[in-house]
């Protein structure tokens, strides 16, 4: 671990329905539980509040942070965790346009999407921060045996 006073930010999709709030709700308090020493916050991508900058500016007025951990909890990537997420962030992508799946018309490289690219449905102005700590964008939860173990169950309670 590193001394740098670190914060996190656990990143939801964001939905109309309340359902994904409480889910992503529910790990920040479990986190701060274990781990109550470490500022944590939930935000989501689109359509609901708090927005990434929103949530960055509240982890950073309230703590002298030198980093923020962001952690998308997605099950996969997609275009937002490899461009919208990093573009909205300001952090580094490896994406390339052309990993898109059937995208076969390229205009440009790519230039015009990502910044810029905002599909919010917020009728007010978007909120931006200013941080010049270390912003890390984790990947999301990806393949693990652990969310295995969740769809044998989600089965085996169903049979």
């Amino acid at each position: 671990m590193s001394d740098k006073k670190t914060g996190v930010l656990l990143l939801s999709h964001g939905s109309r329905l309340d359902d994904g709030e409480e889910v992503i709700k529910a790990y920040k308090e479990m986190y701060e539980k274990e781990f109550p020493e470490m500022p944590v916050e939930y935000g989501f991508m689109e359509i609901r509040k708090p927005g990434i900058p929103e949530t960055i500016n509240k982890l950073t007025s309230e703590n002298d942070l030198e980093k923020i951990i962001v952690v998308p909890v997605f099950v996969a990537h997609g275009l937002h965790t490899k461009r919208d997420i990093p573009g909205l962030l300001g952090v580094e992508s490896d994406f390339d346009e052309s990993q898109i799946s059937g995208h076969h018309h390229h205009h440009g490289h790519g230039h015009g999407h990502g910044h810029g690219h905002h599909h919010h449905h917020h009728d007010d102005e978007e909120e931006t921060f200013e941080f010049d700590g270390e912003i890390v964008l984790t990947d999301p939860l990806g393949i693990d045996t652990r969310l295995y173990e969740i769809i044998k169950d989600r089965v085996s309670d169903n049979l």
